[in-house]
């Protein structure tokens, strides 16, 4: 398992061994809802944000962003490409990939002696329930002037390689948001949310309609 990932991956063999799914047909969405109920087992969430609170201290002071990501689409997403309007990624590479039931880290921080603040966005490939390709994608706005602006966060699910196209209508769409947003999108769900501080949390969870229930 890769050192920017954490928790062991739900798959098939996950569910055969669970009582309510002896005997059925497990299918993508069965295993995103066990993902989802098992978001913070064995504490791979609590291992997941001291992965990115130690990035913090290794990096320093200053504006950054500890990204938690947390994969419950019930396959493994893959990183598309990532955007840097302000800052840079820190001292650890984006996840290559994410299994389902899987968090996975990163730190993103400012430009080193820039009066900019750490804004970004980072897409990701998965599959819907009925198996067609989808690009998840996460957004942040941590800015350098906090007297002027709080943070932000916004995320958008859309058909693979739309992404790279679009970088100035998102950029639009998250200087309009708020500390947390929501996307529902060809059977696929997004949610993000971003603390109120100079070195923030942010968290985002792909998932599927139909996996929380």
């Amino acid at each position: 398992m890769a050192y920017n990932v954490f928790g062991n991956p739900i798959t098939n063999s996950t569910l055969e061994g669970m009582p309510e799914y002896n005997g059925k047909t497990i299918t993508r969405t069965d295993r995103a809802h066990v993902a989802l109920n098992m978001k913070n087992a064995a504490d791979k969430d609590v291992n997941a944000r001291q992965y990115v609170e130690n990035l913090k201290t290794r990096w320093g002071t200053g504006v950054s962003t500890l990204c938690l990501l947390y994969n419950a689409t019930g396959d493994t997403v893959t990183f598309v490409t990532s955007h840097d309007w302000h800052g840079h990624i820190g001292p650890a590479p984006y996840p290559t990939e994410i299994a389902n039931g899987q968090w996975g880290g990163f730190l993103h921080v400012k430009t080193s002696g820039a009066a900019t603040g750490s804004s970004a966005a980072v897409v990701y490939h998965g599959k819907n329930g009925a198996g067609d390709g989808c690009d998840w994608m996460a957004s942040w706005s941590n800015p350098w002037d906090r007297n002027l602006y709080d943070n932000r966060a916004y995320t958008e699910i859309r058909e693979a390689g739309h992404f790279p196209n679009v970088w100035g209508v998102i950029s639009d769409k998250l200087n309009s948001s708020g500390l947390q947003d929501t996307d529902k999108w060809n059977g696929c769900l997004s949610s993000v949310t971003t603390g109120s501080d100079t070195s923030p949390i942010y968290e985002g969870i792909f998932t599927l309609e139909g996996a929380g229930a």
